[in-house]
């Protein structure tokens, strides 16, 4: 049997977009859901499943989690907005969830904490933002993990090409509302980290502004740097490698290599701070853009028969499901100090 208080104490290596709601490509029952879920995760592509609550009591999903031995964190996507309604009218699905999984000790064991998607540009205040944290950390006394877009925390948006917003125009996250997070990310896609590949200037305009962004390893490392100063206590600290194909700064759609160099560079950069946590893989599903692929497109998946398994009609990147194979092990066996 796994020694499950080592996997809590080790880093994390997941996708986004990734449980029974995504998990679509073998076909839309539930069965078929899970039994790509299960494929995904036994092929050792990660230790760390982030579900939403429609998800979260399944006790096939728990099965799963439990026998592959994966930690469980909840996606709280919806912000509380209290001009809208009480805290106790917002949170009501979400504690009866949590009280249901509270229930089974094995279970909330595993369970880490909340994942909270970009609140503040997506119009969350600052004192409803804490309010949720302070609320969710004191009540259920579990890790609070927020990520946020580069334009929440500086003026440049390291995804503007995707979100069409500069930094400059997107509402701010202060130190105040930060109090009650435990982790910490924040996302920026298309800036490749390879030597010698052009990123269209972004990171050396990002630097007249950030002291010490040069290029694009320094321009991860210093916005990394200057979040943790704007939570000002020590966190668990998150990056989100990029693993679909979206547009890169320096032209073009990024391809295998730059996701293999994102996957290889971020694995180090961890390891670089005092309370490293893991990583998030940006993204496991397919969305509407026909030019961006998702990891499901790309992970080799093979069946019993040896053939491709997992949408067997796509390009597969062998490199790189061997390099992210290889990470997640190392990751289960790498024991750190997080915060929790």
């Amino acid at each position: 049997m796994a020694n499950f208080e080592k996997t809590k104490g080790s880093l994390s290596v997941g996708f986004y977009h990734f449980h029974p709601r995504w998990t679509t490509n073998y076909g839309d029952s539930i069965e078929k859901r899970y039994e790509e879920f299960e494929d995904v995760i036994k092929a050792g592509y990660t230790n760390c499943i982030t579900v939403e609550k429609e998800y979260i009591n399944d006790d096939e999903f728990w099965r799963i989690v439990t026998e592959y031995d994966c930690t469980v964190w909840l996606n709280v996507y919806e912000y509380f907005d209290s001009s809208k309604q009480t805290y106790e009218e917002w949170n009501k699905d979400y504690d009866e969830a949590l009280n249901k999984l509270r229930a089974i000790p094995e279970r909330w064991d595993r369970f880490m904490g909340v994942h909270i998607d970009e609140p503040v540009w997506r119009g969350q205040s600052n004192d409803d933002f804490l309010t949720q944290t302070k609320r969710f950390r004191l009540d259920y006394d579990k890790r609070v993990f927020p990520v946020f877009a580069t334009g929440e925390f500086m003026d440049s948006e390291g995804n503007a090409m995707q979100l069409k917003m500069d930094g400059k125009d997107m509402k701010k996250v202060i130190p105040e509302a930060l109090e009650y997070i435990t982790d910490v990310a924040f996302d920026s896609y298309s800036v490749d980290v390879r030597e010698g590949y052009s990123n269209g200037g972004y990171p050396e305009r990002v630097g007249q502004k950030v002291p010490g962004v040069v290029d694009g390893p320094s321009y991860y490392e210093k916005l990394a740097d200057l979040l943790l100063r704007v939570v000002g206590h020590e966190v668990n600290i998150w990056f989100f490698p990029t693993v679909y194909t979206t547009g890169r700064w320096g032209g073009g759609r990024v391809n295998e290599g730059f996701c293999k160099a994102h996957l290889e560079f971020f694995s180090d950069l961890l390891l670089k701070y005092k309370h490293p946590a893991g990583l998030s893989l940006y993204t496991y599903h397919q969305f509407g853009n026909v030019e961006e692929f998702g990891a499901r497109d790309h992970l080799v998946l093979k069946g019993e028969d040896g053939k491709q398994k997992l949408r067997p009609h796509c390009a597969k990147w062998p490199e790189y499901s061997e390099t992210l194979k290889k990470t997640c092990q190392r990751f289960r066996e790498t024991t750190v100090d997080l915060i929790k």
